[in-house]
């Protein structure tokens, strides 16, 4: 009760610019992202969940009616095959400490991180950005990663390089009443003279597209332990990590945010669309049409009034024209298949070019397929791409390490490493055989062209030290097989 006459004051001090109202988040002064590249991730959103108006068209009365819209959901498709190509179940994460990897290889598995990362890297990839925030569940006292998509996600200020300050946004819908109520949590991650600060700051609307008016965290039952503010110490770096897609954001070149995969190419995903539901619904009519004169769709009424109706006027199966005599035929329209398909690829061969990847990586030519060999051979557009892409999310999980173990510190769960170095092996095998790179690094070290360490770590992907190891335990076998380092009694026996 006291809450809402508090909330009744606070409307009253929004109206004359006692207390912040918000009508959109980037009206915030300090968000500095303008809102048309929030309406164009919200489109990628709409695009990517494949929703779509249904489609208007004339039945065999002449009335206007609707039907589902098919579509071909290709962001689905592009983003998840390039979340597959960087990175996969395949991947590995490790530090060189012993114990130092047993705490971040808890961390990752009971965050399920290798299934969640590639989700979300997915989602991440079609919308405009990933964004990881870890946090202590002080419940359980562990570390938990959560994940944030690029429509949640407002940076503040931003280098060439990074995005180092941002709020993260948080919607909560609650029912007071019998009206529905949308809270709206600011999480404001700053650097103020060098030092790394959090502020929070709730608002209340009860419109769903309004932040509304700023209230105190106690508003809220889950945020009435939250903090306005917190000094984290000891931090090298923001406790989110911002993943982007590799390129220029040429939309809006000044903008901190990333593009989606299919920015670039929205009026050609519009293009495959509508041809394939113009196929689909060609498909669905390339059955038996009747023609027939007016005189047939005249309708008749029965005894107690109702209308009876010769022909269903749900489709458009039946078609009719005026004549003067009662006429009615039927045929069978040609199916234009061949037409549709050849269309339907070429698009998707300028998509393909539009989004990264190599002609006929989403389409078969009916001649040949490439096999993972000459996309290396040939330097295709699909490897140049995940190259790039690795290496943006590499970088954003070794940010993640030094993260996780900076949190772990701060809240006393586990001791802060001297030299953190994350060794990080993505799954090349998608492009690469196994055999191939053994013969390639087993050549280099027969020529002396790179040290057996070096050759280990990276055909492997273990760090230095276990190289090392990895190295004198060979030695250690080869000197074992040599003759003359073998006792003869150990070797035949006693031969009395």
């Amino acid at each position: 009760m006291f809450e809402r006459i508090k909330n009744f004051f606070r409307k009253g001090g929004a109206k004359i610019g006692m207390v912040q109202s918000l009508n959109k988040i980037t009206d915030h002064p300090k968000i500095a992202v303008t809102q048309e590249e929030y309406v164009r991730i919200e489109e990628n959103k709409q695009i990517y969940r494949s929703i779509f108006d249904d489609v208007e068209y004339l039945n065999s009365e002449g009335d206007i009616v609707e039907r589902p819209y098919h579509s071909l959901n290709v962001s689905k498709v592009i983003s998840k095959k390039l979340a597959k190509l960087v990175f996969n179940e395949g991947c590995t994460i490790e530090v060189e400490k012993e114990t130092d990897n047993d705490f971040l290889q808890n961390v990752f598995t009971h965050n399920k991180f290798r299934k969640n990362f590639g989700e979300q890297l997915e989602a991440g990839y079609a919308i405009g950005g990933l964004v990881l925030r870890p946090y202590v569940d002080t419940g359980s006292n562990q570390i938990k990663i959560s994940y944030c998509q690029a429509d949640s996600f407002f940076p503040l200020q931003s280098n060439t390089n990074d995005v180092s300050e941002a709020a993260i946004v948080t919607v909560t819908r609650e029912t007071e009443g019998k009206k529905e109520v949308y809270y709206t949590l600011l999480e404001f991650h700053e650097w103020r003279k060098n030092e790394y600060w959090i502020r929070n700051e709730l608002y209340r609307s009860e419109r769903k597209d309004e932040v509304g008016i700023e209230v105190s965290l106690n508003s809220l039952k889950k945020y009435e332990n939250l903090e306005a503010e917190v000094h984290m110490k000891n931090f090298s770096r923001p406790l989110f990590i911002y993943i982007k897609l590799a390129g220029k954001n040429n939309i809006n070149l000044n903008s901190p945010l990333s593009l989606g995969i299919i920015d670039n190419s929205k009026r050609q995903i519009k293009d495959i669309n509508d041809k394939y539901d113009q196929f689909m619904w060609e498909i669905e009519e390339a059955k038996r049409k009747i023609i027939a004169s007016d005189h047939f769709f005249k309708v008749r009424f029965d005894e107690k009034g109702r209308p009876i109706k010769r022909f269903d006027t749900k489709t458009s199966v039946f078609q009719k024209f005026k004549t003067d005599e009662p006429f009615i035929d039927e045929f069978v329209p040609s199916l234009r298949a061949k037409e549709f398909i050849e269309s339907i690829n070429f698009i998707l061969r300028t998509i393909e070019l539009q989004t990264g990847f190599s002609a006929g990586t989403f389409s078969f030519d009916g001649h040949s397929v490439k096999t993972a060999t000459e996309i290396i051979s040939e330097n295709s557009e699909t490897f140049s791409t995940r190259s790039d892409n690795v290496l943006i999310v590499g970088e954003a999980i070794k940010e993640l390490v030094t993260t996780i173990f900076e949190l772990a510190a701060a809240y006393k769960i586990h001791p802060m490493p001297r030299d953190i170095k994350p060794i990080i092996d993505f799954d090349d095998g998608v492009f690469e055989s196994q055999d191939s790179k053994l013969k390639y690094y087993g050549k280099a070290t027969t020529f002396k062209l790179m040290p057996k360490i070096e050759a280990i770590q990276r055909m492997f992907g273990v760090s230095e030290e276990t190289a090392k190891d990895w190295v004198n335990l060979i030695r250690q076998e080869e000197l074992e097989m040599d003759p003359a380092n073998v006792d003869e009694d150990e070797l035949y026996g006693d031969r009395e």
